[in-house]
């Protein structure tokens, strides 16, 4: 247990490096957030202002490798909070709250249980595809095979 507890210390520390050195060059990675500019901030991979569906399996492949500290191809409710987690800190940076801070990571744990679809306690690659395929066609509003601003803030 505490050899996984330094795995997923360790893993916290180099996302949330690595996310810090991308900010320049690539996506933001904000945290969370279901609005249109989240989504461009974490997928716009080469600042165009524009998500293809390219842009974003690619970097939401990118984080579930990352995530997967165990190398099983799966993501287990404490690699899966724990890459949320980084993202997390990384974003408010210290100004969050602690009830902010606290409400968000138990959002990720309900996510996790959501998305686990067959509820076997691992998010698999295939689980992760169908739930990405799902947010991009409902964040591409207008249909035309990229997210931008055209498709507009959701209410």
């Amino acid at each position: 247990m505490k050899t996984q507890q330094i795995a997923m210390t360790i893993m916290v520390a180099a996302m949330t490096a690595a996310g810090a050195a991308a900010a320049a060059d690539g996506p933001a990675a904000p945290a969370g957030g279901h609005g249109l500019t989240a989504f461009l901030g974490s997928y716009d991979a080469n600042r165009d202002g524009k998500v293809t569906r390219e842009e974003y399996d690619t970097v939401r492949q990118q984080r579930f490798a990352a995530a997967d500290v165990n190398r099983d191809g799966s993501l287990s409710e404490a690699e899966y909070v724990a890459e949320f987690e980084a993202r997390l800190k990384q974003q408010n940076a210290g100004s969050a709250s602690d009830d902010s801070y606290a409400r968000s990571i138990r959002q990720a744990h309900v996510r996790f249980n959501i998305l686990d679809t067959d509820h076997d306690g691992k998010l698999t690659a295939a689980e992760e595809t169908a739930i990405a395929a799902k947010t991009f066609k409902s964040t591409d509003t207008n249909g035309d095979g990229t997210v931008d601003r055209t498709d507009g803030e959701k209410p």
